[in-house]
């Protein structure tokens, strides 16, 4: 073979290798309540940026943990760090569909306190052992108050999340998971905007949900009442019913198992990157709610014990708004009843070890 021959076919079987690497990617919409900074939203955002097994097609932010204005401004700033600034952020729901901080206040007043209601939490009133940084006073929607980790300098698509998820799913059918770590509002507002999503997305994971209170390690009015769900949800609601091809789901049944310990931060602060020095600065010790669901779509071993079930909510404008309900397989459940694998055990060492894996290591170029 000639060496003009042979350089034409080198390059070729390069061309094709890179392609079918491309393909294997698991193209990814992040739709986050991304409080920040150097929380477990933002440090799930991370595992998506970082690793190599996802081609991340945006972030979409919604109101949840904090208000969805200053999670953008955050978001734009943690792809600034991370030097990802290729991935779009879009803007979403400001609001729940019906819920509100209002209808919350008369909850507690007839049935007992929340401890956390994210957005609508007055974090000034918090415990001591809350970090400065979170230790911040209750804010309307419209304020975007001084960011510590500095103020980006992107801006986010001029675009809704609801029609950026529709958008995706018709670009790439059959190949879009829809990762939600926050309430569900940007979901069920595609879902009526276009019916389609469900049957044009490849799979729904989520963190969210509440199954057995007893063994939850969860304290406040009830293990089944679980933030993103309770947050919003109707938007649960619509979104469970809808067709999915999969439901792939990461209760705090599971979550509470793992922790962002002295360990794993020792290990980051290791590390001289500009990801590794941020967390090193802003992350506190917590569980891994949303790393965890992020780390075992790349790792599916991390989760040792799954079960399959019927999954809802209740939306009940009652004691039991915004429980999570669920029942056995075998049941005999209404049609719209839809499964989902939900998981409950977990190897933490290879969770873990993937973590720093990915947190130490050189921020991805931006593609």
């Amino acid at each position: 073979m000639q060496p003009r021959s042979f350089a034409v076919l080198l390059t070729a079987l390069v061309v094709l290798t890179a392609t079918g690497l491309q393909a294997q990617k698991i193209k990814v919409i992040v739709d986050q309540d991304a409080r920040g900074p150097a929380t477990t939203d933002m440090q799930s955002i991370l595992i998506f940026l970082q690793s190599d097994r996802f081609d991340v097609l945006g972030i979409t932010t919604v109101s949840g943990d904090q208000w969805v204005r200053e999670e953008t401004q955050r978001t734009l700033r943690l792809l600034e760090i991370a030097g990802r600034t290729d991935v779009p952020v879009v803007q979403g729901a400001e609001f729940p569909l019906l819920n509100s901080k209002e209808e919350a206040e008369r909850w507690e007043a007839l049935y007992g306190k929340f401890r956390y209601k994210g957005c609508w939490n007055d974090f000034s009133k918090w415990p001591e052992t809350l970090a400065p940084a979170f230790r911040t006073p209750y804010h309307g929607p419209d304020v975007v108050p001084p960011l510590v980790e500095g103020t980006p300098h992107t801006k986010a698509l001029e675009e809704t999340a609801a029609h950026f998820i529709i958008r995706m799913v018709h670009q790439y059918p059959g190949q879009v998971v829809i990762w939600a770590g926050g309430p569900m509002t940007n979901i069920a507002l595609a879902l009526r905007l276009d019916p389609e999503v469900a049957t044009l997305a490849k799979e729904l994971v989520l963190m969210g949900s509440g199954m057995y209170a007893s063994t939850g390690g969860i304290n406040g009015v009830d293990g089944r009442r679980e933030f993103n769900w309770w947050f919003d949800p109707e938007a649960v609601r619509i979104a469970m019913r809808a067709p999915w091809k999969k439901i792939t789901i990461t209760p705090i049944d599971i979550s509470v198992k793992t922790k962002v310990n002295p360990t794993v931060k020792a290990a980051i602060a290791k590390a001289d990157t500009p990801v590794a020095r941020y967390l090193t600065q802003y992350a506190v010790e917590s569980f891994m709610w949303d790393e965890l669901s992020a780390a075992a779509m790349i790792d599916p071993s991390i989760v040792t014990g799954q079960k399959e079930l019927y999954v809802d909510i209740d939306v009940d404008h009652g004691p039991s708004y915004g429980q999570t309900l669920f029942w056995d397989p075998k049941a005999d459940v209404p049609p719209y009843e839809r499964r989902a694998t939900v998981q409950f055990d977990v190897d933490t060492t290879k969770l873990y070890d993937l973590y720093i894996k990915l947190m130490t290591q050189p921020s991805r170029q931006a593609h």
